[in-house]
């Protein structure tokens, strides 16, 4: 597929200097220790107990400063910092070599336990990493934070060494934000543990409707290098908070008075949402520049309106929220659950993350606050094999099929967006978003060599914007060789290049992608069923071209 997920992840110091003794944050070597260490984590010791005892209990409370939002206006309030609990993230007690001793998880509310044997050196160190490994058929999971621009390392806070010789001794870290009033003068300590508090939240969610939910492992790549600039991402260059599936990882933004989102909770998870998209479900995005006043490729506005709508959900929050600029005092904010969108059809994310999140309230005929049933549509066999691709008509030709008593209240919001309540390939949509080359959604390309005229267009945009690619469905009844051309017809242009690619349930199979003028040729061995061709001229797809492009061609096809 062409481009991957983007949109608007720590290490203590900026790239290059060192780490030395930096509060209680220390990068995190192996699992048998490493990295430096800090001598001012906060701890306290209960009164002495009978000296006779050979064993002790070292317990705690781990908590990291949270930054929230303004409520009503952008940006990141610093003076309402709260302290929260560091949940389910590994906690490990070490001896004075760093040795791993024993390993805890923290609990919802933070705390963890050791019993070890008295008069040992020994220190607590909590990784940033929010893991569950059972042996059973239990929920499992493996979210780690890590430093793209030091190697991927993972993110660690350690506290002081200690002897341990009181019965009952009391060792709590916290993680500070790193904010003096004006800047980041101090490390950001809290940032790691930030990000998978948000996950957190999420995970216990997907708990709640499926207690025995597998979830691959997957880093959040985070650093306060991490900037708005394209280009090498083990510097920081990471343009954009973005998901890769190829990489197995999330890259979040740290740049400070640029965009940080380690604070952003949607974005974190809307991140999250196309990590659970690609692993439990599908999407076939192809990712690029998007925004809810666009006319999207639909494959596009459904993931980017999947991903608002879910992380919205998962905070059971509909305002979405994105700080970034100067001390993080600038940003936007979008209402996902708004009705009235400027652009409403089925090429629109605020279309589509509508329809989600107003389905999601509901209680027409469901429980509201569920996410129980968009889970049950989105892990359905037909939807992850679907002929068609993934778009909110699948969606809701699926959701129509698995729960019928939800129908009228779901084809009620797809009517109030424009969409027409129709089959997964969307057949009869009446709105064309303002052309009529958008229409038929899929067009019928039969097998007897008679014309089909598309046109590629990049009148609302390039590369992923509505009316760059046009989809021709083939319906293969007989297995062979086919051929497939386009050849530019009816317009006056004479440098068009179209280019073809063929998918069957949203799997590539091939391109046909010639610099030649004008005309494209590709031929397949195909078996029985059905398969969608796309076809785009190449100028409308690219970013770099100056000029508008409506470039027609007749699509044939033929046994070869």
């Amino acid at each position: 597929m062409r481009g991957f997920y983007a949109h608007t992840l720590f290490h203590l110091v900026r790239r290059g200097t060192g780490l030395v003794a930096l509060l209680t944050f220390t990068l995190f070597v192996s699992a048998c220790g490493g990295g430096s260490s800090s001598n001012q984590s906060r701890s306290s010791s209960s009164a002495a107990v009978s000296s006779s005892a050979a064993l002790v209990v070292i317990s705690g409370s781990l908590t990291y400063d949270y930054v929230p939002h303004f409520t009503e206006r952008n940006g990141l309030n610093y003076a309402g910092t709260v302290e929260l609990p560091i949940r389910g993230l590994v906690v490990e007690l070490l001896d004075a070599g760093n040795q791993v001793l024993m390993t805890d998880i923290s609990t919802q509310t933070g705390t963890y336990s050791f019993t070890v044997t008295r008069d040992q050196p020994v220190r607590v160190r909590v990784k940033a990493q929010l893991l569950r490994e059972q042996n059973d058929n239990s929920a499992r999971w493996n979210f780690k934070v890590t430093d793209n621009t030091d190697n991927n390392s993972l993110y660690a806070m350690v506290g002081s060494l200690l002897v341990a010789n009181d019965a009952n001794a009391v060792r709590d870290l916290h993680a500070a934000s790193g904010w003096t009033g004006n800047a980041y003068t101090q490390p950001r300590v809290a940032a790691p543990f930030a990000i998978l508090d948000s996950i957190y939240t999420g995970v216990q969610r997907l708990v709640a409707v499926d207690g025995s939910v597998q979830l691959p492992a997957l880093e959040f790549r985070w650093s306060p290098n991490n900037i708005t600039a394209d280009g090498e991402l083990e510097l920081g260059e990471i343009a954009t908070s973005f998901y890769r599936n190829d990489l197995n990882a999330i890259y979040l933004l740290g740049g400070e008075d640029d965009d940080t989102d380690e604070y952003d909770r949607h974005v974190v998870l809307h991140e999250w949402g196309h990590y659970l998209e690609a692993e439990l479900s599908r999407s076939d995005s192809i990712g690029g520049d998007h925004s809810g006043d666009d006319k999207l490729d639909f494959r596009v506005a459904m993931s980017e309106g999947f991903a608002n709508a879910f992380s919205a959900m998962m905070l059971d929050d509909p305002i979405y929220r994105d700080a970034s600029g100067t001390q993080q005092a600038e940003g936007f904010k979008i209402a996902v659950n708004s009705t009235e969108n400027r652009e409403r059809g089925w090429y629109s994310e605020a279309s589509v993350q509508s329809v989600l999140y107003n389905f999601y309230v509901s209680e027409n005929n469901k429980t509201a606050r569920d996410f129980a049933d968009i889970f049950t549509v989105i892990t359905r066999d037909n939807y992850s094999t679907s002929d068609a691709f993934v778009s909110i008509y699948l969606f809701a030709e699926q959701l129509r099929e698995a729960l019928p008593g939800v129908t009228a209240g779901f084809n009620s919001l797809l009517s109030g967006q424009n969409i027409t309540i129709t089959d997964r390939f969307g057949a009869g949509e009446s709105n064309s978003g303002g052309a009529t080359i958008n229409l038929p959604v899929y067009k019928t390309l039969p097998l007897n060599n008679s014309a089909v005229n598309v046109c590629s267009s990049n009148a609302n945009g390039s590369y992923n914007k509505l009316g760059v690619s046009q989809f021709l469905v083939l319906n293969i009844l007989s297995a062979g060789n086919y051929r497939i051309t386009a050849t530019e017809f009816g317009t006056t242009s004479d440098d068009s290049d179209p280019d073809m690619y063929l998918y069957q349930r949203g799997i590539q199979l091939q391109e046909a992608i010639s610099p030649t003028v004008g005309t494209e040729t590709l031929t397949r061995s195909l078996s029985v069923g059905t398969y969608v061709l796309e076809l785009v001229d190449d100028r409308a797809v690219r970013d770099d071209f100056n000029g508008d492009v409506l470039a027609c061609f007749d699509v044939r096809a033929l046994p070869n």
